[in-house]
């Protein structure tokens, strides 16, 4: 027995429970309605008619003759619709190639078998080149497409020999020119000559049961010859219902006969990963980037063929890269009216001369006429939670930004120490807050990592903060880089070690395939090909915590609304005195500053959260506060880093409170320990109003 089969024996789904219900897909609408499709009947068999939703490039013409892909769903041969496949026909007519998605009949409306299917698409074919010249069809360039059992009946209409058509005895005339197949089933039967266990031949007579004729009269990897259509397959290799080595037998037994045969693997893809399926959880999100991959290489492989002309326009760069929206807004800009805003919000990796010049230098590069201002907004060891705080300050009172980076996976995690909720909040509120300031702003989230973080990756688990953050990317649909999983990767495949990277501040390297990876995304986002127009505002979805700072705000230590008793001073600290790393941009920065215990605070405000951004050195010391009047909490503000640094940290000490007028009071403490700790350096207060 060999390998091969042994494996297919081994894997019971593929014979048995596949096609029954792993070959559906997602449940679309049936019969479905396209406002943008011509609707025709391809077929009537049976008193059935059989429909074909046709769609056409807005730039058609009278004799025009192009190429056509035809789509057939999946569904087991037992249900699915057409729907499935309408976002690449959409696509396809986009590129000049018309489209048509398929009905054929099914198990459950119909209560044919497996062969039927494969005959109505040989007649969708037919009826396809018959009427070429009513729908600018090119006869001799027509491509069978599907997936899973719509890919099975696409590939059966280029490999397998025609079965005897139903009307008239006669062989249907049905050979598609090309064939595009997502995670098609190839193989119904074992290969000949291979004994069957008592397993293994119950799963092939259920099998006989739902074809309608032998198994291997349709089982597409038993008719492989010379002369096949050019084939290109998009399949999973994490696929358990049509396993991965059943299409890589296919296509070797096909390149070995002398045909053109392309496999392209999607690593960890399950089946039907190509489907479109929208809404904003992590598994659609991946099903998005999984789409927008199929749809590219469809493009490239129709393209090498030489049916269309240009560069794809569906865009994908990595499972790293994920392109959500299109950030054509920041393009219309730059080109149409000369000019571009450019923010960079983040911590010390932003505020450090590394990804962010890189990227600065090659705008200016790609649009040379247009007058750039670049906001440098990373201030070190600041989380996001002081971000969305800071962000109308540092960023949004410069003017509108039509395009923002912005990065705090790894302060969240080492400075902050955030959990899920706070990584959440602090996120959603810069990102909230700068789609409000402008709807067509358009937005990078770029997650860093630390060793900690890296090692977590490399266990196969996710980093709190950035899994966080990205649920908000993707929520908000605001693209992403994931650094950590590519240089994890890198380090893996043995192209980089950590050192080289830089480790948590990347060095000239790491930094390098940063910017790297940011060029990509936008060259990749920017849609190329036509005219740029003014695109239309952002719809912003629900909140995902109701806690979020997304009216977030600084207010000035001199505000008169606070209120403090003489113990404290408005002014410069007198730094020289005082011991402990300081940085430059806090030294000339009035604070609002106690030494002294018993010093009290009070401040009046509206909103949902109060809290302070200031500086804990190795001086600083506890407080008192409550909201209120309510019971009195401690909060010791001295951080882990503050040993030998003055640090920035913003502390929270209301958050989630109701939307209303509240007190806070704030008293500083007494020496909590033998260092005699006392000292409370306020930068300002932080309210979500």
């Amino acid at each position: 027995m060999s390998s091969f089969v042994l494996r297919l024996l081994i894997s019971g789904t593929f014979l048995g429970g596949l096609l029954p219900q792993a070959l559906g897909q997602r449940s679309w609408a049936y019969p479905p309605v396209f406002e943008d499709a011509t609707e025709f009947t391809y077929r009537t068999v049976e008193d059935i008619e059989l429909r074909a939703w046709v769609f056409q490039p807005d730039n058609v013409a009278e004799g025009d003759s192009r190429p056509a892909v035809v789509f057939f769903f999946g569904g087991g041969w037992r249900s699915g619709t057409p729907a499935q496949f309408a976002d690449q026909c959409r696509y396809l007519a986009s590129r000049g190639v018309v489209a048509v998605t398929c009905d054929y009949r099914v198990a459950s409306r119909h209560g044919v078998k497996a062969a039927s299917c494969v005959d109505d698409a040989r007649y969708a074919i037919r009826w396809l080149r018959e009427n070429a010249g009513m729908l600018s069809v090119n006869p001799r360039q027509i491509c069978a497409a599907g997936g899973s059992a719509g890919g099975h009946i696409a590939c059966c209409t280029g490999v397998v020999p025609a079965l005897v058509s139903a009307e008239g005895g006669k062989a249907v005339r049905s050979v598609p020119n090309a064939m595009v197949l997502f995670n098609p089933a190839v193989m119904l039967a074992p290969l000949d000559g291979v004994e069957s266990t008592r397993q293994q031949t119950k799963k092939l007579s259920a099998m006989a049961e739902r074809t309608g004729v032998d198994p291997v009269r349709i089982s597409p990897i038993h008719h492989v010859a010379a002369g096949q259509p050019p084939t290109v397959i998009f399949h999973g290799t994490a696929d358990t219902a049509v396993p991965y080595f059943t299409v890589e037998e296919f296509a070797r037994r096909s390149r070995a006969a002398g045909n053109d045969v392309t496999l392209v693997g999607y690593p960890g893809a399950p089946h039907g990963f190509f489907n479109n399926r929208g809404g904003n959880s992590e598994s659609s999100d991946r099903s998005l980037q999984w789409y927008r991959a199929t749809v590219q290489q469809m493009d490239l492989f129709l393209a090498r063929l030489g049916w269309i002309q240009g560069e794809p326009t569906e865009r994908y760069v990595s499972e790293h890269v994920r392109i959500r929206r299109y950030l054509d807004a920041s393009r219309y800009v730059f080109e149409s009216k000369k000019a571009g805003r450019v923010a960079f919000l983040g911590g010390s990796i932003t505020e450090m001369p590394g990804y962010r010049p890189q990227v600065e230098r090659w705008l200016r590069e790609q649009y040379p006429n247009a007058g750039f201002e670049f906001i440098n907004a990373g201030i070190s060891s600041t989380c996001s939670n002081t971000g969305a705080f800071r962000l109308q300050r540092d960023v949004l009172s410069h003017g509108p930004v039509d395009l923002m980076f912005v990065e705090f996976a790894v302060n969240d995690d080492q400075d902050a120490g955030h959990s899920a909720a706070n990584c959440v909040r602090g996120m959603e509120g810069v990102i909230r807050q700068a789609l409000v300031s402008n709807p067509n702003m358009d937005i990078v989230m770029l997650h860093f990592p630390n060793d900690g973080m890296l090692t977590t990756i490399e266990s196969g688990d996710e980093p709190i903060s950035s899994s966080r953050h990205e649920a908000v990317a993707r929520h908000y649909g605001v693209s992403s880089i994931y650094v950590s999983r590519y240089v994890a990767q890198e380090i893996r495949d043995g192209n980089l070690t950590w050192e080289q990277y830089g480790g948590t501040h990347p060095k000239l390297p790491g930094n390098t395939l940063v910017a790297n990876q940011v060029k990509q995304l936008l060259e990749q986002g920017w849609r190329s090909g036509g005219p740029v127009n003014e695109p239309s505002a952002v719809e912003l979805p629900e909140l995902l915590d109701p806690a979020s700072f997304v009216v977030g705000r600084l207010v000035a230590v001199s505000d008169p609304a606070i209120e403090v008793s003489s113990e404290w001073h408005l002014d410069v600290p007198a730094w020289d005195s005082l011991s402990g790393s300081k940085r430059s941009r806090f030294t000339n920065e009035i604070m609002l500053h106690t030494d002294e215990p018993g010093a009290t605070l009070s401040y009046q405000f509206s909103g949902n959260a109060v809290g302070a951004y200031l500086l804990a050195g190795p001086d600083a010391g506890a407080v008192q506060y409550r909201i209120d009047q309510e019971e009195w909490q401690t909060m010791d503000l001295l951080h882990r880093y503050s040993k030998g640094l003055h640090y920035p940290r913003t502390v929270m000490f209301g958050i989630g409170l109701e939307d209303k007028e509240h007190l806070l009071e704030v008293v500083t403490q007494a020496p909590n320990s033998a260092q005699q700790r006392t000292s409370v350096r306020l930068l300002a207060l932080t309210v979500n109003q």
